[in-house]
């Protein structure tokens, strides 16, 4: 079935290797993509030492201001369907995106005050990860096949892609790992993991979870028990990339500049072929791309 408007997460790493007249959103708007942002954006790209990075990335983006769509992060919409026990739904929040469209067009949005930037690290890294991995340990498979090859590698992409998308391994150890410790933490959790399917943010944060694990197995780090500090970084710097591929689920397709390669392949691991990446700001290879979307294709 084809897609009139298809939808595309556009990462931070995209836009910042992107010449400063923004064509690849003019030629995405004009080829009937949506452009979706996802609304932790500014602050992401205020991480770094540049000042001017976000007054620099509005204006590129005005080249396609009109076909911008603005994304509810990943944090809120896990913590609604726990509470709730039901699907958070479409992740698109209007309000918001009339806004930045309207401050866009003035040059009028703006960057995030230092404060508000490391509220957003605290929030993007998260302080359960040791303890969901602690958890982890106990549920130890077969992972010879992996370990130390390419995460790029055919046999572990079959490997990761199989594990990572079993329904029972997403529901009992991801999920009911998740919904344990948010009940330690006194949340009124009332999901059943029974209940939740590819429909649910918490389904695909779960998976993002499990690609963790095999990644940690495919280097070789057994000690899930005695989480080493090292581990533990690099697994927090990796949070962001895979907040983008949970809703990579609510998506068409993503693009992304990123350098390090592991998002790429993150990415197959979850979805195998069916989500495909743009890493190209070529006028051809975005319309061919966007049509590719439209018709289904992969």
């Amino acid at each position: 079935m084809s897609n009139r408007n298809p939808r595309i997460i556009i990462d931070a790493s995209y836009i910042r290797r992107m010449s400063s007249n923004g064509a690849p959103f003019r030629i995405m708007r004009e080829q009937g993509a949506r452009i979706v942002l996802i609304d932790t954006l500014p602050y992401e790209l205020c991480t770094t030492d540049d000042p001017n990075q976000w007054p620099a990335s509005q204006n590129k983006l005005k080249a396609g201001v009109n076909a911008i769509e603005v994304w509810q992060h990943v944090p809120p919409m896990y913590k609604f369907e726990l509470e709730l026990n039901r699907p958070y739904g479409d992740p698109l929040r209007r309000k918001t995106t009339l806004n930045w469209i309207k401050g866009i067009a003035n040059n009028s949005l703006q960057r995030p005050d230092d404060r508000e930037v490391e509220d957003f690290i605290r929030e993007r890294e998260g302080n359960d990860i040791v303890e969901l991995f602690q958890n982890f340990a106990n549920w130890q498979p077969s992972v010879d096949e992996i370990r130390g090859k390419a995460g790029d590698d055919e046999e572990v992409i079959k490997f990761c892609y199989c594990a990572v998308n079993d329904p029972d391994i997403i529901r009992s150890m991801a999920i009911g790992t998740i919904r344990q410790n948010m009940q330690k933490d006194g949340l009124d959790v009332l999901l059943n993991p029974d209940d939740v399917d590819d429909t649910w943010v918490i389904w695909h944060f779960g998976k993002s979870y499990l690609v963790l694990f095999f990644e940690s197995q495919r280097r070789g780090a057994d000690a899930l028990k005695n989480v080493r500090k090292k581990l533990e970084d690099r697994l927090k710097n990796a949070i962001q990339d895979l907040n983008y591929l949970i809703l990579l689920a609510f998506a068409d397709g993503i693009a992304s500049c990123e350098t390090k390669r592991e998002m790429s392949y993150w990415r197959k691991w979850m979805y195998g072929d069916t989500k495909p990446r743009l890493d190209s700001h070529k006028p051809n290879k975005i319309v061919r791309f966007v049509n590719d979307l439209k018709r289904g294709s992969t």
